[in-house]
């Protein structure tokens, strides 16, 4: 009986370690610049700028393709206990995005948007992309996109989380942007670099970035006196192809 208690516990605990973490830029912690709440994506036109039929000889508009795009974010467990725990991975399902492409000026843009009911938890394909030593069966990863999608990012009341990209730098492939997200009716912005390539009519964006939860003022959540945590940093990976309009 003591023994199946624990194991209960410890499920119990690895499923809540994933709650502050598996998206930290979801949480209302970090406020927008001017300390105002911002208006919800889903209340909002999208894209608020124009992209369609905008290109001229210098300006190339492109839209995202997702079945090229691939976005996923990597949370690790922490601590003295945690092989009790599991890694995560979360995919980012049939984003939508436009990117206009200046090659002349300064006036390259992107935006992108995604619903996260439809994110993806710890699939299998997933999870052997990053090695991670560990499989959380359904029904723990069934809880774990539960607590995301209603305990997070709310994402009744939210429906889309929206990506915008401007004041574009670069040399070659090498680019960096200021990057502001927009989700849970918050934004915060940070400049992101990142590979561009273009083909022809189509473009590409590969790029990953560690981002330290404490950095956006969120304590990692930890459990039985810091022996079983979530690591403080997580990662995002992706990869987006676009064609021209």
């Amino acid at each position: 009986m003591i023994h199946e208690q624990m194991n209960s516990l410890l499920r119990l605990l690895t499923l809540s370690l994933t709650l502050p973490a598996l998206l930290c830029a979801c949480q209302p912690q970090p406020q927008s610049r001017s300390d105002q709440p911002v208006v919800s994506a889903a209340a909002a036109a999208w894209p608020e700028r124009p992209y369609p039929g905008f290109s001229r000889s210098e300006q190339m508009v492109f839209r995202l393709d997702p079945a090229f795009t691939r976005i996923d974010i990597v949370v690790q467990r922490d601590g003295p206990l945690a092989r009790f725990g599991h890694d995560h991975v979360v995919t980012v399902q049939d984003p939508e995005g436009f990117l206009l492409l200046d090659t002349v000026g300064p006036g390259s843009r992107a935006d992108l948007r995604f619903r996260p009911d439809l994110l993806s938890v710890d699939a299998k394909e997933a999870r052997a992309r990053y090695d991670l030593d560990t499989q959380p069966d359904a029904a723990a990863i069934d809880g774990t996109r539960k607590n995301l999608l209603t305990e997070v990012l709310d994402a009744e009341a939210w429906p889309w989380a929206a990506v915008a990209l401007e004041d574009f730098v670069h040399h070659g492939d090498h680019y960096s942007a200021m990057v502001t997200l927009r989700i849970n009716g918050v934004e915060s912005s940070a400049r992101q670099p990142f590979h561009l390539r273009r083909d022809g009519t189509r473009v590409m964006v590969d790029g990953s970035l560690t981002v330290r939860q404490t950095q956006l003022g969120i304590e990692p959540f930890s459990a039985l006196g810091g022996g079983l945590r979530v690591a403080d940093p997580m990662e995002i990976h992706f990869h987006l192809e676009a064609s021209a309009l």
